[in-house]
């Protein structure tokens, strides 16, 4: 079986400057596609060649490097155009191929010369700003009606299957959630007295709100508790001189990108993982930790929200702070077992398992 995933969008950048990075073996697109290969399938994955890393290397699997068009018009960081896309699905066969957003010109390339093979795997839960947001409403209220009526679209969350369910006729029951290499994120039921955090240093990640709620916890729980702050970004300096303000200097280390292994080590062993972000649709540190067997703090805005509050996988909570850190320490065990039940179904062998199943049900016949 041969299947073909389109995402030109390896890792989300803030704008249209791409941060260069060595490799992607990190990324979500990565994992599934190892994933496929697991399960003896032909993958291939089409990405924009911005996204290229810089060292060379054979990989794994396929990948073809595309060249975005009509940059000026269209985006790369938001909605790249990747006209080589024609010729290859022109001259290559394939069984399936999964396509990323509904609100994509990718994705429509893709409708055009390979209907009868398309799955949209679709993450969006609300309108893209872009133009005031003028530029995405148009887009799905046209483009869905004139060219997606039969193909298949698959949601990333529960969120986004409600929001695409308004304008895709063919929007399956089955949610395909962001999942994780259970080898790589083991599970880890020893806790260490700390707390994590797994973010860039960006503003709307506001890692800010979580030190001045640590420090607050520090002062009426636990002075013994450290936070770890693991990722990098232009945020970093205020967020280091912030931390001298409130005087944690000792309770805090940054320690900026880690490759996944040292990750997992900090991330497991931590009491949670905690997310104060104010923009964000699905974060794979979210799943990254649940996998670890670590709750999560977490406001409301990451779509894996909706999953940790039914499952009871941590605590969602706009404005959340020291409370709601003492109630998982209280509560640790009951969050940790409900952790280790769940991990399972976000293996990323078992998103494959769903997209075979959805080729089956929705393509064969």
């Amino acid at each position: 079986m041969k299947v073909l995933f389109v995402n030109p969008i390896i890792y989300t950048p803030e704008n249209a400057h791409i941060p260069q990075i060595d490799s992607i073996d990190d990324t979500m697109s990565y994992d599934l596609c190892m994933a496929f290969q697991r399960h003896g399938v032909d993958i291939t994955l089409a990405a924009a060649e911005e996204w290229k890393p810089r060292k060379e290397r054979d990989f794994p699997f396929p990948i073809l490097w595309m060249k975005s068009s009509w940059k000026r018009v269209f985006p790369i960081h938001r909605i790249p155009v990747n006209l080589g896309l024609i010729t290859y699905l022109r001259t290559h066969r394939f069984d399936m191929v999964i396509t990323s957003e509904v609100f994509s010109m990718d994705t429509l390339l893709c409708v055009l010369f390979a209907r009868e093979k398309i799955v949209i795997w679709h993450e969006m839960a609300k309108h893209n700003r872009m133009g005031g947001g003028m530029l995405s409403r148009l887009w799905y209220g046209i483009i869905p009606k004139l060219f997606m009526r039969q193909v298949p679209v698959v949601a990333r969350s529960e969120q986004a299957r409600c929001f695409i369910a308004q304008y895709c006729p063919h929007v399956c029951d089955t949610v395909i959630e962001h999942g994780v290499d259970l080898k790589v994120f083991p599970a880890a039921q020893r806790k260490t007295n700390t707390f994590c955090v797994v973010s860039q240093l960006i503003r709307r990640k506001r890692v800010d709100r979580t030190i001045r709620a640590f420090a607050q916890y520090l002062d009426s729980f636990d002075m013994q508790c450290e936070l770890k702050i693991i990722g990098d970004g232009d945020e970093r300096v205020n967020l280091e001189r912030l931390v001298r303000q409130l005087g944690i200097e000792r309770s805090v280390t940054f320690y900026g990108q880690l490759d996944h292994r040292t990750l997992q080590r900090y991330l497991g062993e931590a009491k949670a993982m905690l997310v104060s972000t104010e923009k964000d649709n699905s974060m794979i540190s979210i799943v990254e930790s649940i996998a670890s067997a670590t709750p999560v703090i977490t406001t409301s805005i990451p779509l894996n929200a909706s999953y940790i509050r039914l499952e009871r996988l941590g605590i969602v909570k706009d404005g959340w702070d020291a409370a709601e850190l003492a109630q998982v320490d209280k509560h640790l065990d009951e969050f940790v077992g409900n952790c280790m039940r769940y991990r399972e179904s976000m293996s990323t062998d078992h998103k494959v398992e769903q997209f075979l199943d959805i080729y089956q049900k929705r393509i064969l016949v």
